[in-house]
C-alpha cells in the first residue's frame, strides 16, 4: 500500500528525472491543458529528435491525428530514435521544442504548470513531514 509519502517522492522524479512510457497520460493531459495543437504532431516529433521514417510509420499505421499524437509522444518518451540528442524525454526539452515551435502560449502554460505543480509537491511533503514530525513530539 503506497503511503502519502511515497506518492509524493514519485511524482517529485516526474520534475527532476527524464519522464518514461509509465506518464503517457500525464505528458498528454498537460499538453491539452496547455493548448497544443495535436495537428502539429508531426513537427514536434521531429523538434524532440524523432526521425521522419518513424513518423511517416505512424502516420502510415494512423489514421487519426489524435492517434498519431498519442504514438508521436509514446515514441518520445521510449527515447526512440535521436530523442536523447535533443535532450531526452524531459519537461524542459518539450518546453524547448514547443517554444522553438512558435509556440510560445503552449510553452508558458508548460512551464507556468510544471512550476505550480512542483511547488505544490513541496508543500504538501512539507505538510506531511512537519505532521510525522509533530505526531512523533505528541507521542513522546
Amino acid at each position: 500500500m503506497a503511503t502519502k509519502t511515497s506518492s509524493c517522492s514519485s511524482s517529485l522524479s516526474l520534475f527532476s528525472s527524464p519522464l518514461t512510457i509509465e506518464q503517457l497520460i500525464d505528458v498528454l493531459n498537460l499538453l491539452k491543458r496547455c493548448g497544443f495543437p495535436q495537428r502539429r504532431w508531426k513537427e514536434l516529433g521531429l523538434t524532440l529528435g524523432l526521425l521522419m521514417d518513424s513518423l511517416d510509420a505512424i502516420a502510415e499505421n494512423y489514421s487519426k491525428v489524435e492517434d498519431r499524437f498519442i504514438e508521436c509522444i509514446a515514441r518520445w518518451l521510449r527515447r526512440a530514435d535521436n530523442v536523447d540528442s535533443k535532450g531526452g524525454a524531459t519537461f524542459d526539452s518539450l518546453s524547448d521544442a514547443l517554444k522553438f515551435m512558435n509556440e510560445n502560449a503552449a510553452a508558458d502554460k508548460l512551464d507556468q504548470e510544471i512550476r505550480v505543480q512542483y511547488w505544490l509537491l513541496i508543500y504538501s511533503t512539507l505538510i506531511i513531514h512537519s505532521s510525522l514530525s509533530l505526531s512523533l513530539i505528541l507521542s513522546v
